[in-house]
């Protein structure tokens, strides 16, 4: 499928276009909005519980903080940690996949047991001990933990696609050329798993930012920086739903909604344009 075909059976896929559509919008808002109001997001010096006005936009929190600024900085602070803990996550994953598959025997059965092993563990409950275990968190940290617990259902897809690749017959002809399995690999098998990467890549991401946020809803996400999950704390520290602040919590719900609902859309619709068997349904 040629470049140009790509770009526009992409374009006339309406889930891809709602979805990536709704997603650079929120990056751009993430991006530019602080630039835009310059308010320090943990300034409380502000009135408390204050409605939309035009002064605050989004009201103030219970402690007078200024909710549009907490939104706009938890906006990047979250895609943040979303994309470095699906980075490393994809990292493993791909890593643990291929070498299991290409080198098979021993090492396979090895590294499929632990593979294993680490996908039947309480994810979030290893977030949480392992997080209970730092006073200080930041938001790498935290994006760190996220990522070494989230890669192995990906590389049991990994493994067995790369079992599947190896059989083609491109890859005999590179071994008949004196290719080595590392080359083969890099060069031969991973750009055929390309789209399939893009779309585990998105489900991380948006699976990121949940977890994040579920995690510090129970005060152990980050300690430091502002996030959609830590705002989340904020508001259920300071019972911000019974006093009825609804610019607090209304507006922060809607945009991590909208930021994982937008990344599986993407991911859905990756798979809708270049999966052979759905084209052809």
């Amino acid at each position: 499928m040629r470049f140009p075909r790509i770009v526009s059976e992409l374009l006339a896929n309406k889930k891809f276009v709602t979805g990536i559509s709704v997603f650079l919008a929120v990056l751009i808002i993430g991006a530019v909005g602080p630039l835009l109001y310059p308010v320090d997001p943990e300034d409380m010096s502000f009135p408390s519980s204050m409605p939309p006005c035009p002064e605050h936009p989004l009201g103030t929190d219970y402690v007078g903080r200024d909710v549009l600024a907490q939104l706009l900085r938890g906006i990047l602070s979250s895609l943040y940690v979303g994309f470095l803990a699906g980075v490393v996550a994809l990292a493993i994953g791909v890593l643990v996949g291929a070498v299991a598959a290409m080198r098979g025997g021993v090492v396979d059965e090895g590294l499929m047991a632990f593979t294993n092993a680490v996908l039947l563990m309480p994810t979030t409950l290893v977030l949480i001990l392992i997080a209970a275990l730092f006073k200080t968190r930041s938001i790498e940290l935290v994006a760190l933990l996220i990522g070494i617990t989230s890669w192995p259902w990906l590389a049991r897809v990994v493994r067995g696609e790369f079992l599947s690749l190896k059989e083609r017959d491109f890859v005999y002809m590179s071994l008949l050329a004196g290719d080595r399995w590392l080359s083969i690999s890099l060069f031969d098998l991973l750009p055929n798993m390309a789209t399939y990467i893009a779309m585990s890549f998105a489900e991380l991401v948006a699976g990121a930012i949940l977890q994040e946020a579920g995690i510090s809803f129970i005060g152990l996400g980050p300690t430091e920086g502002v996030t959609l999950g830590r705002i989340f704390f904020w508001i259920q520290t300071n019972n911000a739903v019974i006093r009825g602040l609804w610019w607090w919590w209304l507006p922060t719900t809607v945009v991590i909604v909208a930021i994982a609902a937008s990344l599986v859309l993407v991911s859905i619709s990756l798979d809708e344009v270049f999966n052979p068997r759905l084209r052809g349904g």
